[in-house]
């Protein structure tokens, strides 16, 4: 009697399918784009449009905004996948929403990091890849095993294609200085990292930099949302004699007049990758999902 060839479905959730004509094709990997719908009364509806009983399934799913509704369906696709049979589900999510709350910073906030873990635990997902996570010592604290893979070289290559290898790079705080690091590195080039406060309250952002003499500097963060970090160390470079400063980072959130506040504090553009849709995407962290979906392979 011959053994029953197990599968390995990626299935491609509605909120990454944009990724999903990126990915090169790879042997032993089936494709299934999941079929959804959204009700009158926004709610997500979820389908398999196939069998995935006794098949491993690797769900391509960011949940990135809106990020309730793409948890939401990143928990019914998880949640379907092992009620319909599947042997076992692994989560792809290139942005992890909620990663900031990591801890109480004020008294009877909820760490809200830690609830999306143990949800997604318990749907039945077995791994969980991400990309830059904000918060990536969270890691050893996760009930599920979380891998954390890491674009600084992807984008120290992008800059090398446009020119902008030889800039010196800044970053924010101390997981911005091993940002800042990882990018200076592959690039043979210097780096810093500007020391930022921000009230807790007010959100009001200071910053201090050290020395910095370079005619040209590319500011680096794993997340942009409001901007308001960024602008703040553009601007104080500006004021230092930089002629050409640069805004960067791996998630483009750019919410709340983010593009505003930072073009208008001097910055040349902004380069971010796609692990959001934005319209600044200026380089692919694809081969990170490849990576992620070639280590479920093995």
């Amino acid at each position: 009697m011959g053994v029953a060839c197990i599968s390995v479905i990626l299935a491609v959730g509605p909120a990454s399918r944009y990724l999903f004509g990126k990915l090169p094709r790879m042997e032993g990997l089936k494709i299934m784009e999941v079929e959804h719908k959204i009700f009158p009364d926004g709610e997500s509806y979820i389908r398999f449009p196939e069998e995935v009983s006794g098949e491993d399934l690797i769900v391509l799913q960011g949940t990135h905004p809106p990020q309730d509704r793409h948890l939401i369906q990143a928990i019914l696709i998880g949640e379907n996948a092992l009620d319909l049979g599947a042997r076992s589900i692994a989560l792809i999510s290139p942005y992890l929403a909620y990663a900031r709350q990591d801890k109480r910073f004020l008294d009877g906030e909820a760490v809200s990091i830690k609830a999306i873990l143990k949800v997604l635990h318990r749907v039945g997902y077995r791994r969980i890849y991400t990309i830059n996570m904000h918060s990536p010592w969270i890691a050893g604290e996760s009930p599920i095993p979380l891998i954390d893979l890491r674009a600084e070289k992807i984008f120290a290559k992008y800059l090398k294609t446009v020119g902008l290898g030889d800039s010196f790079i800044v970053s924010m705080g101390k997981k911005g200085r091993e940002m800042a690091r990882m990018v200076a590195e592959e690039l043979n080039t210097d780096y810093t990292s500007a020391k930022s406060s921000r009230d807790k309250r007010t959100g009001e952002v200071k910053v201090e930099l050290d020395e910095v003499s370079a005619e040209k500097a590319v500011v680096v963060d794993d997340i942009i949302s409001t901007g308001g970090t960024m602008a703040s160390v553009v601007r104080e470079l500006k004021r230092r004699g930089v002629k050409r400063v640069y805004a960067a980072c791996i998630h483009a959130l750019l919410v709340g007049g983010a593009v505003e506040r930072i073009m208008g504090s001097g910055a040349e553009r902004i380069m971010a990758s796609d692990t959001i849709p934005n319209s600044y995407v200026e380089y692919s962290i694809v081969e990170l999902v490849e990576e992620a979906i070639r280590r479920e392979l093995r």
